[in-house]
C-alpha cells in the first residue's frame, strides 16, 4: 500500500520477482514447486504477467538465475520513500498536472522555476517539498520574473519555510557565503568551472575574473592549483562575499597577498590590467609579462563588447612562452549558415576588430584570427539556455599582433 496523502484508499498490487529462490521459498511451497516447472513455462507465465520487461533480459533471468515469478504481495510505501513528484501528482488539482519536477537546490534554498498552471498551488508545492526534506532545505522559494538590472538579480517568493536567504553553498571542498536575494548564482555551472581549473589553469598562474560575482571559480582556482587572482564585479555585494569567502577558505586576501578583489566596471578593470603592467618596471626587468595567464568574461548577455578594452595591453614583444589566454562566454544561435560556436566565433572577433562600412558583416572570421593573428581561437557549448540559444565559450590568445592590430597598426610584422 501507499501511506501518505492517500491513506484509506484501496491497496495497490505490487509483483516481485525471486531472484534467490533457494534462500526464498520453502520445499513445498506453491512458489518452490513452480520452480520445478520447465524454464519455457516460467517464462511464458513472466512474459504475460510483466509485459514491460524485454524478453530477452526475462530469457536470461530464467536461464542464470531460476527466476520465477511470485505471488502478488502487498507492501507498504511509506510517505517518506516517495518520490516528490509522485506526492505532487496525488494532491495537486488536474489543472497543475504534471507536477513540477525539477529545482535547484543553493544551500538551504530550493528554488523553483514555477509554469503559470502550478503559481496558484505554491505554497501546497513549497510545503511538500520542506515535509520531505527537512532539515537540509529550510527555506522554498520560486523565482519572479527574469534575470534582470546591472547586478543580474531576481526577485523570488517565499513558499515555505524560513525567511532566511544567506546561504552556505559547498562546491568541491570550497565554502561559499553569500545572500541569495543579492547576487547572481548559477549551480549549473559548477560543471564548467570544475572543468576550467583541471583542463585551463595550471599550478601559481595569474586568473583574472571581470565579472567574478561571489568567487566560485576565483577562489576554488586558488585553493586547488594555488592560482593567484585578480576578481572583479560591478556588484558591491558580491565583492563583499567573495572577499569574506575566500577569508574563510584560508586564501591569503589583500592588496599584498595572492587574491585581490575589487568594486568596478569590468572594461576598467581590463584595461588596468594592461596599464598596471605598462607601468611596471619588473616586466623590463625580468622579460616576463605581469598580464594575467587567464582572463575570464562570464556575463553571457554582453560579453564580447568589453574586449575593446585589450587594446590598452602593450603590444611590444616580451620572452613568456605563452600569450595570455582570453575566455568570452555569450549566448549564440546557429543560422542558415553557421553553427551557434561558429556565430560565437564572429561576435568575439567583432568586438577585438570591427568592421566598418560593411554592408552584410563577416562570417567565419575565426581563420583570419588563427592564421593571420595567431590567436587559437576555439570555441565550446556550456549549456543550452533557451530552445536553439546556447551558452558559448570561446577562448583565444592575446598575441603581440592581435594588439597591434587593436591599437591600429597595420604594419609588417
Amino acid at each position: 500500500t501507499e501511506k501518505g496523502y492517500h491513506d484509506g484508499q484501496k491497496p495497490q498490487r505490487r509483483k516481485r520477482i525471486l531472484l534467490d529462490s533457494n534462500v526464498a521459498l520453502g520445499e513445498n511451497s506453491k512458489e518452490g514447486n513452480s520452480l520445478r516447472r520447465s524454464s519455457t513455462d516460467r517464462l511464458s507465465e513472466l512474459t504475460q504477467q510483466l509485459p514491460g520487461v524485454p524478453e530477452s533480459v526475462l530469457q536470461r533471468l530464467v536461464e542464470e538465475f531460476e527466476v520465477t515469478y511470485g505471488e502478488p504481495e502487498f507492501i507498504d510505501v511509506l510517505y517518506q520513500n516517495q518520490p516528490i513528484t509522485r506526492i505532487l501528482s496525488k494532491v495537486l488539482p488536474p489543472e497543475a498536472q504534471p507536477p513540477p519536477s525539477s529545482y535547484e537546490q543553493i544551500g538551504h534554498v530550493a528554488h523553483f522555476n514555477l509554469r503559470q498552471t502550478h503559481i496558484p498551488h505554491g505554497k501546497l508545492i513549497g510545503r511538500v517539498l520542506l515535509d520531505r526534506l527537512q532539515p537540509s532545505i529550510r527555506t522554498v522559494v520560486n523565482k519572479l520574473g527574469e534575470v534582470g538590472g546591472p547586478y543580474r538579480t531576481y526577485q523570488m517568493d517565499l513558499l515555505a519555510g524560513e525567511d532566511d536567504y544567506f546561504v552556505r553553498v559547498i562546491e568541491h571542498g570550497v565554502s561559499l557565503f553569500f545572500d541569495l536575494r543579492n547576487v547572481y548564482w548559477c549551480t549549473r555551472l559548477e560543471g564548467e568551472r570544475t572543468y576550467m581549473i583541471e583542463n585551463e589553469f595550471k599550478p601559481n598562474q595569474l586568473v583574472a575574473d571581470a565579472f567574478c560575482g561571489v568567487g566560485a571559480l576565483c577562489i576554488r582556482a586558488a585553493a586547488a592549483k594555488g592560482c593567484r587572482v585578480l576578481a572583479n564585479d560591478l556588484n558591491p555585494d558580491a565583492v563583499t562575499y567573495c572577499e569574506d569567502s575566500a577569508k574563510r577558505n584560508g586564501i591569503d586576501v589583500g592588496e599584498n597577498g595572492k587574491f585581490q578583489v575589487q568594486c568596478g566596471d569590468a572594461s576598467q578593470f581590463i584595461m588596468n590590467l594592461g596599464i598596471d603592467m605598462s607601468d611596471s618596471s619588473s616586466a623590463e626587468d625580468t622579460g616576463v609579462s605581469n598580464l594575467p595567464d587567464h582572463l575570464l568574461l562570464n556575463f553571457p548577455l554582453d560579453s564580447p563588447s568589453f574586449l575593446n578594452a585589450l587594446r590598452w595591453w602593450p603590444s611590444g614583444e616580451n620572452n613568456i612562452e605563452s600569450p595570455p589566454r582570453v575566455h568570452v562566454y555569450t549566448f549564440a544561435r546557429g543560422d542558415e549558415v553557421r553553427t551557434a560556436a561558429e556565430v560565437a566565433i564572429d561576435m568575439v572577433a567583432d568586438g577585438l576588430l570591427p568592421e566598418g562600412g560593411y554592408v552584410e558583416p563577416s562570417k567565419f572570421r575565426g581563420e583570419y584570427l588563427n592564421e593571420e593573428l595567431g590567436c587559437n581561437i576555439e570555441a565550446r557549448e556550456i549549456r543550452d539556455a533557451a530552445p536553439g540559444k546556447l551558452v558559448i565559450c570561446v577562448s583565444f590568445s592575446v598575441t603581440p599582433v592581435l594588439l597591434r592590430r587593436m591599437q591600429g597598426d597595420y604594419g609588417l610584422d
